[in-house]
């Protein structure tokens, strides 16, 4: 008579007022909080029990309609996206939650679940904000962590192996997640398979492979191989031929200082890429070729290697590293000459790189700079004003006053607030003020059927 009393109570009690209770309560009554706790935990299990329940869970998180069959709002794929991330989100506090309460079988149960659902409704949602990759990833990440905690029992971490490498062995991780679940699945091979269990799955997966993934997965192979301390020189040639595999036999060679037998496979490594036109690949080994020269001070190697590398290495962090190499190399009376090669070849392309601006402005090479700035877009000009007004006020305000003029021209919204802000900026200037009244009078009058422009110009 009293449950069912409690039940009719629960059922017209907002739950945050059942919430609060609960709360006050424990904290004032330690028996009571004790037997909450077990209460609304789950046991301790031994074994990933509930996996079927969760994946239910997870699932759920997908269902887009109510239980009349209607959607549950102006669906769209990008929506969809969202609203299953922030449901699977939930599911995964969940999961960090057993963790700290030291449920590890639900929250890998949890983890494996919410892994498994989204590559395999990956069609269902357009997940261009990558916050669905973003929920794979955190459900990779907790079972990377339930495997490495020494707390979790064997019996536990075995069945995340089972389950990492039957779906590893999944054609839908091919276009989604494969990085992150091979990376669970290395790591337990590496703590917890039988030796020769594993090396006898990894040759299936090179088997079944295509020639896409056959280089990364025989890599994971012999990284497997190294941890067992199995020799891997059988292998390495077998697979010489994959650029992959060919770096980790030059490394060896590197680090045993055998320095023209390296050279040679960096060579053969280029020779490979040049044929089907891997221009990455090149530069990498001409990268690694450049290290050999730096550990063995041949100078005059150092330096031919290391210019190439400054002018061809595109977009890349180290390019500098390559720079001060050179600088450190070069003797004094040849850097003007190696200078010049650096700046002229920068000046002969069609695109601004910003690594030789700055070199121009490290060497304060003012008018040069200028022109070279004027190569690139506003956005340039703006970011080297400060070195260049002393020299170039009046050419840096005609600059913008030009600009100005052009994107007036536009008719859209973005177009007319880069209007008001550059003529803000140009305020700054000795004579900008004159300027820019000329220019807003000017498009007060040209423009004024622009009810947006107007509105945007209130601000200069």
């Amino acid at each position: 008579m009293i449950k069912q009393e409690i039940i009719e109570l629960l059922k017209h009690t907002d739950t945050e007022e059942i919430h609060s209770f609960i709360s006050e309560l424990a904290e004032k009554d330690t028996n009571f909080y004790n037997k909450i706790k077990q209460a609304l935990l789950p046991a301790n299990e031994e074994n990933i029990c509930n996996i079927g329940h969760y994946r239910a869970k997870a699932e759920n998180c997908y269902d887009f309609y109510d239980y009349r069959g209607k959607q549950r709002y102006d669906y769209n794929f990008y929506q969809a996206a969202h609203q299953a991330s922030s449901q699977l989100a939930q599911l995964l506090d969940d999961a960090i939650f057993f963790v700290e309460h030291k449920k590890y079988a639900d929250a890998a149960a949890i983890a494996m679940s919410v892994a498994e659902v989204i590559p395999r409704n990956y069609e269902k949602v357009d997940d261009s904000s990558g916050k669905l990759g973003g929920r794979f990833c955190d459900a990779i990440q907790i079972l990377c962590d339930i495997v490495n905690n020494s707390n979790v029992s064997i019996s536990i971490k075995k069945e995340i192996y089972e389950w990492c490498k039957e779906e590893t062995n999944e054609s839908i991780y091919s276009d989604y997640g494969l990085d992150y679940i091979e990376r669970i699945y290395d790591l337990c091979c590496e703590l917890l398979g039988d030796t020769n269990e594993v090396l006898a799955d990894f040759d299936k997966k090179i088997e079944n492979s295509n020639s896409y993934y056959l280089g990364e997965i025989v890599q994971r192979k012999i990284r497997f191989m190294l941890s067992r301390n199995i020799d891997i020189e059988s292998i390495i040639q077998k697979y010489i031929h994959i650029d992959g595999v060919r770096r980790i036999k030059f490394e060896e060679l590197k680090n045993a200082q055998k320095y023209r037998e390296a050279l040679l496979l960096a060579v053969q490594g280029i020779e490979i890429a040049t044929q089907k036109d891997y221009y990455g690949t090149i530069l990498n080994w001409q990268e690694a070729i450049y290290d050999i020269y730096l550990l063995q001070g041949d100078v005059e190697k150092i330096l031919q290697m290391a210019e190439y590398l400054v002018l061809n290495a595109g977009w890349r962090s180290n390019k500098k590293d390559f720079y001060d190499t050179l600088k450190k190399y070069t003797p004094p009376a040849n850097w003007n000459d190696t200078l010049e090669r650096l700046l002229t070849n920068a000046e002969t392309k069609r695109d601004f790189d910003d690594f030789s601006a700055r070199i121009m402005q490290e060497h304060q090479l003012w008018q040069r700079l200028f022109n070279y700035c004027k190569k690139g877009s506003i956005r340039e000009m703006e970011e080297y004003e400060k070195d260049l007004m002393p020299y170039f006020e009046n050419e840096i305000l005609k600059y913008y006053h030009d600009y100005a003029e052009k994107q007036a021209l536009h008719t859209d919204y973005n177009s007319y607030h880069e209007v008001a802000r550059i003529l803000k900026r140009m305020r700054a200037f000795a004579d900008g003020n004159l300027l820019v009244e000329q220019l807003l009078e000017k498009f007060r009058t040209t423009y004024k059927r622009r009810k947006n422009m107007m509105i945007a110009l209130e601000s200069v």
